[in-house]
């Protein structure tokens, strides 16, 4: 007998069909620096978006920023594994004397993003091509003084970029929206031979596309949002505190004031490394002696009970960071928190047929390198044979604390439901080993909260931003 409950098979849903779009055209535009042609260590390139533009939208995941870099002085460089975002210490976006989104250290925040969320195949293969970066090694590509390289940098964690759910972002404000980009020193961009090599940023280009509604649908938008656009985003902010050689507990002072704070990741960097030297890869991150943490929004303890390191694998950790991403139950993608050679191994083991070569088998844990031997200066190599191989002491520790309620877990499209520190003191807890393992160090504390973007075209006509 047929029920009215009993429902087809999407295979036979015939009726439903896609539906035409409204009338659009979209089209790509590449908007040069305007502050300057040539750019040097430290030096601040600005870009500035068009406004004004009717019934026009940007998309900003189809968007990215191309450069020349010209490597000068003498000896040869190896970039950070962080590729070519190296070379960006500071993102910053603003509109109309408002400020949209502003990361100190985004190279920093960068790498550690790309450590937990990109597999080995997207650097060797699409990460190599645009930023420079390798598939299986903590370095990216290396260059001679007087190469020139081109490179592609999609421009990620920002408001602009993270709307949730996706929306495409108006370009008909009224004053145009600032991206500038503050260059890091040579030192912290990559690893040289030599104290004098520097290098020279040109020919910048803000690639992007722009979707224009025809008249009718953009009265139809119009009509639909009553000229006041609402846009829900994460952003991430940065704080940093130091840490003194053999010291056991630090608390730090965040500063972090927001209305949904959603998550905090943390990296340690040893002192030398965070300011700069030409020969240390400066997104080596250590564990520093690091046993347990947590934080304290007007002293309640988040988590209740501290995360803890009780031994030399760092599997709760690791499993905290990856639901504070919402990943911990996605088998599907790898990520090269892992990645690095040791000098000893065994010979034959996976061993090529066709080539004679063995594979990279034997692998430290670069997650948890020691403060002593993550020492930041080798990024490991293969060779034949693999006992053969350089050792590897660049280090890829980060973790973060999940501050979401179990409501959205992240993934809902309609709630989100980060904790509010409006007014309230944040702080971070850690407790250390001390002694030999723990070396004096900058730790950099990162945000991840929603913000309402809006632009009220009935009103100011400019983009306000509500944290």
């Amino acid at each position: 007998m047929s029920s009215d409950n009993e429902v087809f098979s999407e295979s036979l849903a015939f009726p439903q069909v896609k539906k035409r779009a409204v009338s659009s055209r979209s089209y790509r535009v590449k908007i040069p620096s305007s502050n300057g042609t040539s750019f040097s260590p430290g030096q601040t390139i600005n870009v500035e978006m068009p406004s004004n533009v009717a019934g026009s939208y940007f998309n900003m995941n189809q968007a990215y920023l191309k450069f020349k870099v010209k490597f000068s002085g003498v000896g040869d460089v190896v970039l950070n594994r962080t590729g070519a975002y190296s070379f960006i210490k500071r993102l910053s976006i603003q509109t109309a004397g408002v400020m949209l989104s502003d990361i100190n250290n985004y190279n920093v925040l960068v790498g550690a993003m790309l450590d937990m969320q990109s597999s080995h195949g997207w650097k060797a293969s699409s990460g190599k091509q645009l930023i420079g970066c390798y598939g299986d090694a903590l370095r990216g590509e290396g260059f001679a003084t007087g190469n020139e390289r081109t490179f592609c940098l999609p421009i990620i964690l920002n408001c602009l970029s993270n709307t949730t759910p996706h929306r495409l972002i108006p370009a008909f404000s009224l004053s145009n929206i600032q991206l500038r980009f503050q260059l890091e020193n040579a030192s912290g961009a990559y690893v040289a031979s030599a104290a004098t090599s520097t290098y020279t940023i040109s020919d910048v280009e803000y690639v992007c596309m722009i979707t224009e509604l025809s008249p009718e649908a953009q009265a139809k938008v119009d009509a639909m949002t009553n000229g006041d656009y609402n846009i829900l985003a994460l952003n991430f902010m940065n704080a940093t505190a130091t840490q003194a050689a053999g010291s056991t507990a630090i608390t730090a002072n965040l500063g972090f004031s927001m209305s949904s704070l959603e998550r905090i990741i943390v990296c340690h960097r040893k002192d030398t490394t965070a300011s700069g030297t030409f020969d240390e890869f400066s997104d080596s991150r250590i564990s520093n002696g690091l046993q347990q943490y947590n934080f304290l929004i007007n002293s309640k303890q988040f988590p209740d009970r501290p995360i803890v390191l009780p031994d030399n694998y760092g599997a709760e950790i690791w499993a905290e960071t990856l639901m504070s991403d919402h990943r911990l139950v996605d088998f599907t993608r790898g990520c090269p928190i892992n990645v690095g050679l040791a000098a000893v191994g065994t010979l034959g083991i996976g061993t090529s047929d066709l080539t004679g070569d063995a594979p990279d088998i034997a692998k430290r844990n670069s997650y948890l390198l020691s403060a002593a031997d993550a020492v930041g200066k080798t990024a490991g190599a293969a060779a034949a044979a693999q006992n053969a191989a350089t050792d590897s002491d660049v280090g890829t520790f980060v973790c973060s604390a999940e501050f979401e309620s179990g409501l959205s877990d992240g993934k809902s499209s309609h709630i989100y439901s980060g904790i509010s520190t409006l007014g309230s003191t944040v702080q971070y807890v850690g407790q250390y080993a001390g002694g030999a393992s723990t070396v004096a160090c900058q730790i950099d504390f990162f945000a991840v909260y929603t913000v309402l973007l809006n632009l009220n075209m009935k009103g100011l006509g400019t983009w306000q931003i509500r944290v």
